[in-house]
């Protein structure tokens, strides 16, 4: 009956938009369990001041209360409405085009461009992926791969389009082609007033571990189960001012109560960790950027030093990662307080 309730206030967020003035009540009316408390408060020891917004974010919220979470708190969340960002330069080849609650990454590597992810629908890449690219000279003609981090359609809705256009290779991992057609997020979406989408037809398979090489830039793919049963976390290479660094996308973002998606998820986290310590990773971005932070890193600008806002450095990384896994413990803690 517990989880009856919880699912029931969920949907009712998602598709009547009218108890927006409840929802921030509804996340904080929840009291953790002592197991659960804990690793939230070893995350915020560990968090600092400096990353203290990543242990108390939208990923800190017990499962049931992430989707009111985010609709109190950030801007435009599942709003068909919602307004563009202003697109920006994280790195020297490395930009951002979308939404505050969703986007785009395109990197150019010298030799073509490789896009991530296709934001909500058609008319969103008409209106804001390539009106904004544009702005920085970049030609969707030359984008020749474009990356679907895992199969919601805030991540595929504009790729079929994208690809009738200007004919990329689209990437994804072969087990979210094959779940392409069970999109759980899909269905609610149409009910808020998302247009339907067309998803893109099945090309190229991405295998765990597959490097794909381009100009001057390298990106190796990591499928981690747990959001989706494929979702990719790509280890790219980037420049910032001239210098090479490498940068992760940790693809595991909303957190399950089930605990064998919970458990797929802290396993797929550890593969990541593990070769993001390989590949000395000093920065991470999502295209929900609001969940690392890469909106706030953009407002806050170079140092006097000169230094990217958006590098967090091995240490920053690590230390987030850690944040990460001692959230997911939490939330294990919770769905097993819920079955009590």
């Amino acid at each position: 009956m517990k989880t009856a309730r919880i699912l029931w206030v969920v949907l009712s967020l998602l598709l009547f938009p009218e108890f927006s003035s409840a929802k921030q009540d509804i996340a904080a009316m929840h009291v953790d369990p002592p197991g659960a408390a804990a690793h939230v408060k070893r995350a915020r020891q560990i968090a600092g001041s400096d990353l203290k917004y990543h242990a108390e974010g939208i990923l800190s919220q017990p499962a049931e209360f992430q989707i009111p979470y985010a609709l109190a708190n950030i801007p435009y969340f599942l709003d068909p409405k919602a307004p563009a960002v202003e697109p920006f330069q994280a790195f020297d080849n490395l930009y951002y085009f979308g939404l505050y609650a969703i986007g785009a990454w395109l990197l150019d590597t010298g030799d073509g461009l490789i896009l991530f992810d296709a934001l909500n629908n058609e008319a969103e890449v008409k209106n804001i992926l390539l009106p904004g690219m544009a702005k920085f000279g970049l030609d969707p003609k030359d984008i020749k791969y474009l990356v679907i981090t895992h199969a919601h359609f805030d991540h595929y809705g504009g790729a079929q389009y994208l690809k009738e256009n200007y004919g990329m290779r689209i990437l994804m991992s072969a087990e979210d082609w094959d779940n392409l057609a069970n999109d759980i997020a899909l269905p609610y979406a149409i009910k808020a007033g998302y247009p339907p989408v067309t998803p893109p037809e099945r090309d190229w398979e991405v295998e765990n571990g597959f490097t794909l090489k381009l100009g001057d830039s390298s990106v190796t793919f990591l499928v981690t189960p747990g959001h989706t049963p494929g979702t990719l976390s790509p280890i790219m290479s980037v420049k910032d001012r001239g210098r090479t660094l490498n940068i992760g996308m940790w693809g595991g973002n909303a957190l399950h109560a089930d605990f064998k998606l919970l458990g797929q998820m802290h396993d797929s986290l550890h593969v990541f960790w593990a070769e993001a310590r390989k590949y000395q990773v000093e920065s991470l971005i999502s295209t929900h950027p609001f969940v690392t932070g890469n909106f706030r890193a953009q407002e806050r600008g170079r140092d006097a030093a000169g230094n990217n806002p958006h590098i967090l450095g091995k240490d920053g990384v690590d230390r987030y990662l850690s944040i990460i896994d001692e959230l997911i413990h939490a939330q294990f803690a919770r769905s097993a307080s819920n079955l009590e």
